[in-house]
């Protein structure tokens, strides 16, 4: 997070999430005053490793920045959230990164071992987009208003 010349606070957000309209639906849900948000989008678990990595065609950390904050979706394809939360873990750099898991499941099983990999939260997916938007609201201006350590440049 870092604060802009016009006033406004900056945050880099990497979103893991394999459903299309999911991200559509963030992306229109997004605050728009007072924080300006950087999205980035991967589908999988193993592009979230190479993108923190910086592998690939994320080596480039100019378009490609080290997030802030990840948005997490639990169930996707390749590895999962709990696979990507078990890696992060394991590396020491990246196990700083503040992670949100979305889910469209409750289930405690679910909350506790999100919780026991490291999440600093656990959402379960709104069913309604106002509901969404106002959960984005407030979760966003946390993460840009809270003292983190330094972002790595790459795990």
């Amino acid at each position: 997070m870092k604060a802009r010349g016009n006033g406004k606070l900056a945050l880099n957000v990497l979103v893991a999430e394999d459903n299309p309209n999911d991200v559509v639906l963030l992306e229109r849900a997004l605050p728009r005053n007072g924080l300006e948000i950087h999205l980035r989008h991967v589908q999988d678990g193993t592009e979230v490793i190479d993108y923190l990595q910086g592998v690939g065609h994320f080596a480039n950390r100019a378009a490609f920045p080290m997030p802030d904050v990840i948005l997490l979706d639990l169930k996707m394809p390749k590895l999962t959230g709990f696979d990507v939360l078990h890696w992060m873990r394991d590396n020491n750099d990246c196990g700083q990164i503040p992670t949100v898991l979305f889910s469209g499941s409750g289930l405690e099983k679910d909350v506790e071992k999100a919780y026991a990999l490291g999440a600093n939260t656990y959402f379960e997916k709104p069913t309604s987009y106002a509901e969404f938007a106002r959960l984005l609201k407030i979760l966003l201006e946390y993460w840009a208003r809270s003292k983190r350590p330094s972002a790595p440049h790459s795990c």
